[in-house]
This record gives C-alpha cells, structure tokens and sequence, in this order.
C-alpha cells in the first residue's frame, strides 16, 4: 500500500491492505497532541457546568488529563485550583445531604456513585473527605457486600476436575495412599528426629495445641521427591500456612523441581 503521512506528508510503503496513516508513533503522537476530540462548548460544559474533573473528561474522551488541562487552557477556560469549593448546584454528590442519603442510610458505594454520574471513584472519595462524611471500613465493607460471584457469573462455575486451574491429575486418592505407607511413616520420623520437633521458621518446639506439618520444598505433585529427606521440613501450621500464602514474596521453602535435581536431592 502507498500513502503520504497525515502528519509530515513522507511517502509511507508497506506490506498489507490496510492503507497507512502515518510514517511513525512519532507523528502519530505528535497529530494527536494537535487533535481535540471534545470541541469548546461541550469542554465547558463538561467542566464548568456540570463540574466534572479533567481525569473525568479525560476517561470519556479516552486522552490523558494532561492533555485536558492543556485543552482549557488553549480554550481560555480558566482551569480550577487545588482544593476548590464544592458547589450543590453542579452534581448531586457535590451536596452533603444528598451525598449522606446515598452513601451512609442507602448504603451505597462511592463506585456506583461515581458510575451513575460517569465519574471515577475517587472523585466520589473526594466529596466524601471534604464534606466531613466518614468512609467505611474494610470490615463495614465485606460485612454489606458479597465479593464474589455466584452462579454462571463466577468463572469457576461447574469447573471440576481437568477444567479447574488447581487440578493436580487426581493425584488426592494417590496422596492418601502415600501418607499411610511405611514408606511415609519412615521417613517422617526421620524429620521429626533431624529438625528436633521444632519449627525451622519460627523456632517453634512441639507442645499440647501445636500443631506441626512436614512441608515439600518441591510439591507433592513431583513424585521422585515425595519421600526425599531434604525435600521435607518440619513447619508450624501458622508458618506453613504462610509458606503456602501470598506474603511468601521471596518463595521461601518453596523450590521448582529442575533446581532440586541439578543439586542431586
């Protein structure tokens, strides 16, 4: 396809049947910081008359807000300092009553405020900190709201099985078959005896109430290392459920199989 660029007018070959705009990104951006998708009047009514934010405009005419504060000024639209008075008579959630009805007696969130009148949330947020409205804790939160979806709606609905990300190629009947081999019982009390029935993270001794666990470095899932003494270590249930948790940042106990046999474990 030939073209000239829409920008620089340079010559543009290329492969395809998509006849091309511009000769670079460059050009492209450079067309566009030049381009505004919003003219004057529908500028200022957004902004001055219904008192929406430049991140607002900015996410309906799919630009940066640099670019909308740019915009006013090159309209001569007189931008908003920081920390400007809140009026009634522009947005609903701009009144503190109204903000108050919605938010703390009907319970609301700041997000399906802030979607019914095209905003983000933390525009809602702001309104709420600066007309003294208290915001909710995480536990008032979760106790009015349900996070998860139920039904069809959740993504794991009726996924058993193969279909289900944390399946292991059943290897649960395998598992139970295991922990109740001489095999098992062996080389468990080996653990016990080399890490002397304390906690190798916490320090934590064996005592009436606590619970202890002989943890995989490399998962349960790779065979050949089930019943390898120094893929196994004594843990603490608290410590073993953290190894198992998202605070594990730095993986701790947790190796990948590949690292274990180049060690010859």
């Amino acid at each position: 396809m030939n073209a000239a660029c829409k920008w620089c007018g340079k010559a543009i070959v290329r492969r395809g049947t998509r006849r091309p705009v511009f000769c670079s990104l460059a050009c492209k951006g450079d067309w566009q910081k030049t381009t505004k998708p919003i003219s004057r009047e529908e500028l200022l009514d957004l902004y001055v008359e219904k008192g929406l934010s430049t991140y607002s405009i900015a996410k309906r005419v799919h630009r940066d807000p640099k670019r909308v504060y740019e915009w006013l000024v090159g309209y001569g639209i007189q931008p908003r300092p920081r920390g400007w008075s809140t009026a009634s008579d522009t947005q609903p959630f701009h009144s503190r009553s109204w903000l108050e009805r919605e938010y703390i007696a009907n319970l609301r969130s700041a997000k399906d405020i802030a979607d019914e009148f095209g905003v983000t949330e933390n525009n809602v947020l702001f309104f709420l900190r600066k007309l003294g409205i208290p915001t909710r804790s995480m536990e008032e939160i979760r106790a009015t709201k349900y996070w998860g979806a139920v039904g069809p709606d959740n993504p794991m609905y009726g996924r058993r099985g193969e279909q289900s990300p944390h399946w292991k190629g059943g290897i649960t009947p395998e598992r139970q078959a295991f922990y109740l081999s001489e095999e098992w019982r062996l080389v468990s009390q080996k653990v016990w005896k080399r890490d002397h029935a304390m906690c190798q993270r916490c320090g934590l001794k064996k005592a009436p109430g606590v619970q202890m666990h002989i943890h995989h470095k490399v998962s349960f899932a790779y065979a050949p290392l089930r019943a390898q003494l120094s893929n196994l270590v004594l843990l603490c249930e608290p410590c073993h459920d953290w190894v198992h948790s998202r605070r594990n940042h730095s993986r701790e106990w947790i190796e990948q199989q590949h690292s274990s046999v180049a060690a010859g474990t």
